[in-house]
């Protein structure tokens, strides 16, 4: 009998695999985008005031 590939599943990426809806979240200084926590802002997630590099780089003093 001839030797069939086995099913597995493909190899994932190590995703956020739980209620993304419980996640902390702030608006964007600049633009008042809504932003939602990421494992990279883990760490410094208190410091995170913008959504984006444009965002960044436009700093306003009040969101719209």
């Amino acid at each position: 009998m001839p030797t069939r590939w086995r099913s597995f599943p493909l190899a994932q990426k190590n995703t956020f695999k739980g209620n993304k809806q419980s996640l902390p979240s702030k608006p964007c200084k600049t633009c008042g985008r809504d932003m939602t926590w990421r494992k990279a802002w883990a760490k410094n997630w208190n410091q995170v005031l913008y959504c984006s590099d444009a965002c960044r780089k436009h700093k306003s003093p009040t969101p719209p």
